[in-house]
C-alpha cells in the first residue's frame, strides 16, 4: 500500500503541497456548510495549517462532495479528515473499543461476526462456502461485511444464479475504519483484503455493495494506490446493463412512489452509478421523487457523523433528521435506501415519522425474480442489539 495517509490521498497525483490556492470553493459548495467566499478562505488556510477551524470540524458530516469542486483536482475530503482524527486524538480517549466493534478484523470480536454467528446453519454453511476461491470466470459477485448478514438469498438468487461468489468473512473494503478516522486499522484491512481478492482469476468484481465497489474501485487506487487486477462495477450497474441488454426481466412491477435517499458514496462513483440506481427503480414500475439535496449535492444520513465531538453518537442523529425533514417534505409514504448504511441509519426515524423503509436491493430483486426469505431488517435490528449493548457496557465507553 503506497499511502499512509490522509493527507497523501488529499493529493493523491504527488503535486507541490503550495497547489492548493485556498480559493475555498469547495467549502462554498459544501451542501451543509455553504460558506461565502472570505469565511471559506480562512477555514482553508487553518485546514492546511492544521489550525482550529471555526466551524469545518464541527459542522463537517464527512461525505465526499467537496471533493468535486476543486480546480486543482485535490480531495479536502482526505484533509479534512487528517484533521478531524487528529483533533479526536488531541481531546478524546483515542478510538473508543465501541467503535472498534464496527470494524471488521481489527479485534477478535466484531458485530457482523456477532451477527453471522447467530445466523442459521443453513446460512452459516453458505459462508463457508463462499470462503473458497471460485474457478476462473469471466465474472465474480463479491459480497461485503453487511451482505454477508442475509447470505440465504444471494447464494438462492435467480438473478445473480451464473456469477459465482466469494465472500471470505475477514474480507472488508475498509469504508469503516476509514471513514471513522482509524486510518491504521484502514491500512490493516486493505492489505488483508487486497490478498484475498489477488487469488481471484476473473475480469470483472461484481460488488454487492456500493460503498465496495466505491472503496475497492476508487478509493484504494485513486487516493491510496492501491489497484487489484480486474475491473470493478457495482451490482446496480451490473443489473441495469442486464435489463437494458434484455438479460433480466420485471417479473413483478412494483406500483409505488418513493423518496430515494442517495448516499454519500454515490458523488464518488458518479454519474453512471447514479443514473443505474434511478434507471433500476423506474424499470420495475416506482415513481422516484427527488429530495431537495440528491446526488452531488445529498446530504449524510448520519451515520459517519459521529467522528465529530470525539465520537459522539448524538451527532449522527442530528445529520439523520435533516435527512428526514426533506424526506417528509416530499409527502411521500415510502423512503428507499440503496444504501444498506443508511438502511440502517434512516430506518427508525423512518417508522417513527409513518414513513416505511425499503432496502432498495431487495425490492430491485424481488420485482426482477428473487424471493426475500431474510430481509435485512431482520439482521439491522440483531445487528443494532449487539451493537447498542457494547456501547452500554462500561469497560467500553
Amino acid at each position: 500500500m503506497e499511502k499512509k495517509t490522509y493527507i497523501d490521498a488529499f493529493d493523491p497525483e504527488g503535486k507541490s503541497r503550495t497547489v492548493c490556492g485556498e480559493c475555498g470553493l469547495c467549502l462554498q459548495q459544501c451542501p451543509v456548510m455553504k460558506m461565502g467566499k472570505a469565511e471559506s478562505q480562512a477555514e482553508m488556510g487553518r485546514l492546511l495549517k492544521g489550525q482550529e477551524t471555526e466551524r469545518v470540524l464541527n459542522e463537517c458530516t464527512f461525505c465526499f462532495s467537496c471533493n468535486h469542486y476543486c480546480p486543482q483536482g485535490l480531495r479536502p475530503y482526505a484533509l479534512i479528515m487528517e484533521r478531524a482524527a487528529d483533533k479526536n486524538r488531541s481531546i478524546g480517549k483515542g478510538f473508543p473499543p465501541y467503535m472498534d466493534y464496527l470494524l471488521t478484523g481489527k479485534t477478535d470480536s466484531c458485530v457482523f461476526w456477532d451477527v453471522y454467528a447467530a445466523e442459521s446453519a443453513e446460512e452459516k454453511s453458505i459462508l463457508d462456502r463462499w470462503e473458497s476461491v471460485p474457478p476462473k470466470s469471466r465474472e465474480v459477485l463479491f459480497i461485503g461485511c453487511v451482505g454477508r448478514e442475509i447470505p440465504y438469498d444471494t447464494e438462492h438468487s435467480f438473478v445473480f444464479k451464473e456469477l459465482p461468489k466469494y465472500s471470505p468473512r475477514d474480507a472488508c473494503c475498509g469504508e469503516l475504519a476509514y471513514r471513522y478516522g482509524d486510518y491504521q486499522a484502514f491500512f490493516g484491512t486493505v492489505e488483508r483484503t487486497r490478498k484475498i481478492l489477488e487469488r481471484l482469476d476473473t475480469e470483472r468484481l461484481v460488488c454487492y455493495c456500493g460503498s465496495c465497489a466505491n472503496y475497492l474501485g476508487n478509493i484504494w487506487p485513486n487516493y491510496h494506490g492501491v489497484k487489484l487486477p480486474f475491473k470493478i462495477v457495482s451490482v446496480w450497474e451490473w443489473l441495469w446493463e442486464k435489463y437494458r441488454k434484455g438479460e433480466i426481466k420485471v417479473e413483478r412491477p412494483i406500483n409505488r412512489k418513493v423518496a430515494l435517499t442517495d448516499s454519500c458514496y454515490s458523488s464518488e462513483l458518479g454519474d453512471g452509478f447514479m443514473d443505474a440506481v434511478r434507471g433500476l427503480h423506474r424499470a420495475v414500475g416506482m415513481e422516484v421523487v427527488e429530495l431537495e439535496n440528491n446526488r452531488f449535492d445529498n446530504l449524510t444520513c448520519g451515520t459517519v457523523s459521529i467522528l465529530r465531538n470525539n465520537y459522539d453518537l448524538r451527532e449522527g442523529v442530528k445529520e439523520a433528521k435533516k435527512k428526514m425533514a426533506q424526506v417528509m417534505n416530499t409527502g411521500v409514504g415510502d423512503l428507499s435506501c440503496y444504501c444498506p448504511g443508511c438502511y440502517m441509519q434512516l430506518r427508525g426515524a423512518a417508522r417513527r415519522s409513518n414513513i416505511q423503509p425499503h432496502y432498495a436491493l431487495e425490492e430491485i430483486l424481488w420485482a426482477f425474480g428473487d424471493e426475500c426469505t431474510v430481509p435485512l431488517e431482520e439482521r439491522a435490528a440483531k445487528q443494532t442489539e449487539f451493537f447498542i449493548e457494547k456501547v452500554k457496557t462500561p469497560s467500553t465507553v
